[in-house]
């Protein structure tokens, strides 16, 4: 509240205490109304600034340039394109997972295989150690089998750190829609609140068009106007043409 809103405050208690005092009805229930209106302006405007505060916030958060490259035109609706993002994210994040879940026990059999294959050879070098050229050839191979044992090791925990970020972020993705959603409902409610705490008439202008009627429209504002909030555009007309 300014100090303006706080004078006239002042001014109609005053005024009511005289009328209070003088029995002055109609002076009393004038007072009333101005200290009633004045209230009602202050939770206004205050309605307003946050209702422009989360409406710029979601856009900000929403009209990315990357989000733009990544859907194209075909999505008008700058929070429609994130939920796609996030929908695109979360498919990626799962087509990942199953990748990741049929290499796992590609990995496993092939350490396990290297490993039953480097014994047999090791056995076939002690049954043969005569054969110098055979124990050669053996060593060579052993070694080679050893260097798959530990990069299969390698290979296995590179797989389990993917699969726990992926995991991760389609977790995020998850977290960010509810956040989207509530951001929403708050701007709705809002909204909402705008229309209860009512919109001079002189800052309510109609901007329904006949494609708003036929697509339907959002909460109407008293005051004769109709204005249009089922958009993250026609919020942003509604805050404008009440002054936010």
């Amino acid at each position: 509240m300014d100090n303006a809103q706080r004078a006239a405050n002042l001014a109609n208690a005053q005024a009511l205490v005289a009328a209070l005092e003088a029995d002055d009805e109609s002076e009393i229930s004038r007072c009333i109304a101005a200290l009633a209106a004045n209230q009602r302006s202050t939770v206004f405007e205050e309605v307003g600034r946050m209702t422009r505060e989360v409406h710029e916030a979601l856009m900000t958060f929403a009209e990315d340039e990357r989000l733009n490259d990544l859907t194209k035109a075909d999505m008008p609706d700058a929070r429609d394109r994130l939920r796609y993002v996030i929908t695109l994210t979360e498919q990626a994040a799962n087509r990942t997972l199953t990748v990741v879940e049929a290499a796992q026990p590609i990995a496993d059999r092939l350490t396990e295989r290297s490993l039953r294959l480097r014994k047999q050879l090791a056995q076939v070098a002690g049954d043969e150690a005569d054969n110098t050229r055979l124990v050669t050839v053996v060593s060579t191979v052993s070694e080679y089998l050893e260097s798959i044992l530990k990069n299969g090791e390698i290979l296995k925990t590179q797989l389990n750190e993917v699969m726990m970020a992926q995991e991760f972020q389609d977790l995020s993705g998850q977290m960010l829609m509810r956040v989207i959603d509530l951001l929403e409902q708050l701007e709705k409610k809002l909204v909402g609140l705008l229309r209860v705490t009512g919109v001079p008439e002189t800052r309510a202008k109609d901007t329904t068009t006949q494609e708003d009627l036929k697509q339907g429209v959002g909460p109407q504002m008293p005051g004769g106007g109709s204005d249009v909030a089922k958009s993250q555009d026609d919020v942003d007309d509604l805050l404008a043409s009440l002054g936010f």
